[in-house]
């Protein structure tokens, strides 16, 4: 017992110190994270120099305009987060269970996900479960996976990465398929049985291409696809969103493959034309939660409630 005095009195940080570095970390003040805690300026200061001290290391640089994290407080923000996260969502888990506060599931989309998929996710699970509210994000799946590791997301709902960190694991997939559009007024090949390769990259190559932003999932993916058919893929323009893609093909201003559940969602489709392909691009959608052996009851049903398949 004396061990556990002696390790409490002198341990370097304590969740209120980490609460409160977290703080002046996001905020880039002392002032702001003071204000945000409640706290004098001076007592935010000393809780942190005195972290400093313990540590042996400065997680700080200090000017007169703003605040910065040095490599070691740019580390240890990132576990400040996590550690935060995690005591936040266990207390919030015990009010839903034992105190009657209202069950939430926070669930996060990726910007490539159409609109037009959400009701297929959300829907099922507010018919099943009207008393549970939905906290909807719609955010890049950068944020998403963070989101997640932080604790400010129950569910994230994204394009297949390719890594995956190993504290978190996907629960649920199913396919997306897309489809090559153009608008109404453009130029397609002349006729189906001339869709031949060499014809196809032909007519890709006199296309103005919208395509999603590169730096995304789906964005990489798309392009890859591109390369394995030999298509001309210099995009005239870059999106972060399917329905404005098709506005804007609908408008004329060019080609794309986009979501066939998002296009079947388009209200004006004489003004979109198809291309038939024999090999369409595909992606794996998939429903990423932290790694856990058992998810919330009401988290869990949201998830086996999906409609696709």
């Amino acid at each position: 017992m004396q061990m556990k005095h002696e390790y409490l009195a002198t341990r370097p940080v304590d969740l209120y110190g980490m609460h409160l570095f977290e703080l002046v970390a996001t905020l880039g003040s002392f002032t702001r994270a003071a204000e945000a805690a409640g706290l004098s300026q001076s007592a935010v200061t000393r809780q942190i120099q005195t972290m400093e001290d313990k540590l042996g290391v400065s997680l700080l640089e200090r000017t007169t305009r703003k605040v910065a994290l040095t490599e070691a407080g740019q580390s240890l923000v990132v576990e400040a987060r996590r550690l935060n996260g995690t005591l936040e969502d266990s207390l919030r888990r015990f009010r839903e269970e034992h105190v009657d506060a209202v069950k939430t599931v926070r669930v996060g989309f990726s910007r490539s996900i159409g609109l037009a998929s959400l009701p297929g996710i959300l829907f099922p699970f507010h018919r099943q479960s009207p008393h549970v509210r939905l906290q909807v994000s719609h955010e890049e799946s950068s944020g998403l996976m963070a989101a997640l590791l932080d604790h400010r997301l129950d569910i994230a709902v994204l394009a297949s990465p390719k890594k995956l960190n190993i504290a978190l694991e996907v629960r649920y997939h199913y396919t997306d398929e897309f489809e090559l559009v153009t608008g109404a007024g453009g130029e397609l090949p002349p006729a189906q049985a001339a869709y031949t390769p060499a014809r196809l990259r032909e007519w890709s190559a006199k296309q103005r291409w919208l395509m999603l932003n590169a730096k995304s999932n789906t964005g990489r993916q798309i392009a890859e696809w591109f390369k394995q058919h030999h298509w001309p893929s210099t995009p005239a323009m870059e999106l972060d969103n399917f329905e404005i893609i098709i506005h804007l093909v609908a408008l004329g201003l060019g080609a794309s493959l986009v979501p066939r559940r998002a296009l079947a969602a388009y209200p004006r489709k004489k003004a979109i034309m198809r291309l038939q392909l024999k090999q369409r691009y595909a992606r794996e959608i998939v429903m990423v939660t932290r790694r856990s052996r058992i998810l919330p009851m009401h988290v869990k049903e949201l998830i086996d409630g999906v409609l696709f398949s």
